[in-house]
């Protein structure tokens, strides 16, 4: 096939800025390392099998620990935001957040049993750091590509994100075949690994990607309370972006589903009866469905409208978490749940891996296309607010699984989905665009 025909299936055609998008996409791909390896798959099990050795204790520790890292960003997410937009500091803090998870993760190599204490104090810094600078690159989307583009860049970026962390699955497999890491007291080098990862996939961030220049603005001494100011009056003007509000509170909705399967699939899939290298199979089954959810919506998200393709991921995801909870409640009433055929968990996470990417892709194009260009970072700081909020969220899901088991857990997980559906009903795409110009209008200097 000649090449010419090719290209036709490369989402980034035909936008300028190619170098620059890469340079940004190169950071989705760093971190990575962090979010599959250290939260999806091995952290979790380290934590409660190595470090707290508890089975009474290890899953509400490792829910603190996590809940912890994210109210932190919860508190600090809009000033970063805002103070980010206000001096041009988004590459600073984005550069300066991935590094330090870089360092801080290699640094969980460190561990040794029984050392809980240790543990949070580098894994709270760690989780911190990738956590808020999540929010730093989001924040880069509005000048890296036109508002109609959106849906496409974020898209293909994911989805770049994903093919790294397939490739991430087959080392650690190949790392823990080759060299013995079976057994969760070996994995330490496999943090040391993820760690490099991330440094060497955010060099190229480092080096080339440029930030638009801030306005003159106030000296030093005046950052906190530009930052305070700024956040003052988004929350005065919040009438002129209820649609972006609206989605945002919908999103916290959702993003506990999303926060859920990062947190405990490998809790649930060893729950479940799989053993180390079918955790690994497993999360690869969920990362190669999640590459086609992030690619699928770049071919038609700006066409179809952002509210119609997010309400139709949602209802895919609802229909994978009931599916889940019935494969559940099926097992747990089967006279030998250890033998119950397990088939149907490999069906049900093509269903999980395709709604966790298709619909975090899809929700970051949305919320930026409700967002004015110059207050980027703060209101992707507050988007990440609530992605973070999710967390504290996922307490209940957790009561839930101790106290009532794990079905019931995943329907209270299909009720907040459900609910964040409900709200993204009432988002008016247009009304939120119109808002966004106006604001735009209201900025631009007089005509001389």
């Amino acid at each position: 096939m000649r090449p010419s025909r090719l290209s036709r299936f490369y989402p980034l055609r035909g936008l300028p800025g190619q170098r620059q998008l890469w340079n940004w996409i190169s950071f989705d791909v760093a971190n990575q390392s962090f979010t599959l390896i250290v939260n999806t798959l091995l952290f979790s099990i380290f934590f409660q099998k190595i470090v707290v050795r508890d089975p009474a204790r290890d899953d509400l520790l490792w829910s603190l620990t996590y809940a912890a890292s994210m109210l932190l960003v919860v508190i600090v997410s809009p000033f970063a935001g805002a103070l980010a937009d206000a001096r041009a500091w988004k590459k600073a803090s984005l550069l300066f957040t991935g590094f330090t998870c870089a360092a801080f993760t290699c640094a969980l190599a460190l561990i040794q049993p029984g050392q809980i204490a240790l543990a949070i104090a580098l894994y709270i810094p760690a989780n911190f750091m990738f956590s808020i600078g999540e929010n730093f690159l989001a924040s880069f989307l509005p000048e890296l590509c036109a508002r109609e583009h959106f849906g496409r860049v974020s898209g293909f970026s994911w989805a770049c994100a994903y093919a790294a962390a397939l490739l991430l699955l087959i080392i650690t497999a190949g790392l823990m075949l080759g060299f013995h890491l079976e057994t969760p007291d070996r994995w330490r080098p496999i943090f040391v690994f993820a760690g490099l990862w991330f440094f060497a996939f955010a060099l190229p961030t480092l080096l080339w990607l440029r930030e638009r220049p801030a306005a003159p603005g106030a000296p030093a001494r005046r950052l906190v309370a530009d930052s305070v100011g700024r956040l003052a009056t988004t929350i005065r003007e919040a009438a002129r972006f209820r649609d972006l509000a609206i989605l945002l509170a919908a999103s916290l909705f959702y993003g506990t589903g999303m926060t859920v399967i990062v947190m405990f699939a490998s809790i649930l899939a060893a729950e479940f009866g799989f053993n180390d290298v079918q955790l690994v199979l497993f999360v690869a089954v969920i990362t190669v469905s999640g590459i086609v959810g992030t690619l699928l919506p770049t071919f038609f998200q700006d066409r179809l409208g952002h509210k119609r393709t997010t309400l139709l991921l949602l209802g895919v995801w609802i229909a994978a978490a009931l599916g889940f909870a019935l494969f559940s409640w099926l097992r747990s009433g089967a006279a030998n749940p250890a033998a119950y055929p397990r088939w149907p968990l490999w069906v049900i996470g093509n269903f999980i891996g395709f709604g966790l990417g298709s619909l975090g892709s899809a929700n970051r194009a949305f919320v930026g296309y409700l967002t004015p260009a110059d207050r980027a970072a703060e209101f992707f700081g507050l988007w990440g607010l609530v992605f973070k909020l999710a967390a504290v969220l996922t307490i209940p899901f957790g009561l839930a699984k101790d106290t009532l088991g794990t079905t019931a857990a995943l329907l209270v997980l299909v009720g907040f989905l459900v609910t964040g559906l409900l709200l993204t009903l009432f988002v008016d795409e247009n009304r939120g665009l119109a808002a966004v110009r106006a604001e735009k209008t209201a900025t631009l200097p007089p005509a001389p």
